[in-house]
């Protein structure tokens, strides 16, 4: 009885096993679509079952106790093949969840990265045309700096034709030098007439007409009215030429000046000592007569104010 339980158990796993693989398109039997399906490990736990159960089914007399042993096996291969499943579909999941995570960050951060090239391309855009606007305002900066040097030198060149039109240059000669100083003044020219004599005052110091072209400077500006200026230089006879004739004449005409200028008392000084130490001079004799009009206006504060 023991032997036909084993035998016809043997027979039933054939059979299901059979009707199994069949169904999946296992190794007994192809699916009706024709492919074979790959990765299921319950699959491959069926045909190492299937094998046992051949196995056995080849030779299905054994005793009791070596099929309960063989059942044990195939439960704990079946439970052990089923964890291996769960743990396997666990790693799939986790795998699959990190993959997800890649490809969205890579996603973010390529559309970052080209956030950032569309930036920088319009900051080089904006750069760019700062940097062509700048060109442009130096081209111009250049431009008007070279029609102004092209201006200056022709201002230059108007006033260098003005000076020697106006100004023309001295002669080196003395004579002619004079001759020229003296033509000026007779024609009013009194500015040139100054420059002439000051050049032959410089370039002849120890000639004996050297006095007389300062007091000559002199008598220009007082015809000017500029009298300050004309006080600089009869003192200037004084003091660089004190023993030339020209000295008497030199210190009346800078006591006319300062009676132009109301201060009575310097006349009065300059022409008290022109008196006392030219006693013989021309401008001695008309001496007194001017000490009384200064006498006469003294109080007067319109006339002198000291």
């Amino acid at each position: 009885m023991a032997l036909t339980r084993i035998f016809c158990q043997c027979r039933v796993g054939v059979d299901t096993l059979c009707n199994s693989e069949r169904a999946e398109g296992g190794a007994l039997g192809p699916p009706p679509s024709g492919r074979r399906k790959e990765g299921n490990p319950s699959r491959g736990f069926r045909l190492i079952v299937g094998s046992l159960v051949v196995a056995v089914s080849s030779s299905c007399l054994m005793t009791t106790g070596d099929g309960d042993k063989i059942r044990d096996d195939i439960s704990a291969l079946s439970k052990r093949m089923e964890s291996l499943e769960l743990h396997t579909n666990e790693q799939v999941a986790r795998l699959r969840k990190i993959l997800d995570e890649a490809t969205a960050l890579l996603e973010r951060n390529s559309a970052d990265l080209g956030s950032k090239v569309a930036r920088n391309e319009t900051d080089i855009a904006a750069l760019t045309g700062k940097i062509e606007e700048a060109k442009y305002l130096l081209e111009q900066l250049q431009h008007r700096l070279a029609t102004l040097e092209q201006n200056q030198q022709k201002v230059s060149q108007e006033q260098q034709k003005l000076i020697d039109r106006v100004a023309p240059s001295m002669p080196e000669d003395k004579e002619a030098l004079w001759k020229e100083a003296q033509s000026r003044l007779a024609s009013g020219m009194r500015e040139d007439a100054r420059r002439f004599l000051r050049g032959f005052i410089q370039r002849f110091p120890t000639d004996a007409r050297a006095p007389q072209a300062q007091l000559l400077v002199g008598q220009t500006f007082a015809q000017e009215l500029k009298y300050g200026l004309a006080v600089a230089e009869y003192l200037a006879v004084l003091s660089r030429f004190p023993r030339s004739p020209e000295v008497p004449e030199a210190m009346w005409f800078l006591g006319e000046a300062y009676v132009a200028m109301k201060y009575c008392t310097d006349a009065k000084a300059i022409y008290t000592d022109l008196a006392k130490r030219y006693p013989t001079s021309p401008r001695a004799a008309q001496v007194k007569e001017r000490l009384r009009e200064i006498q006469k206006i003294a109080r007067n504060k319109d006339l002198c104010t000291s």
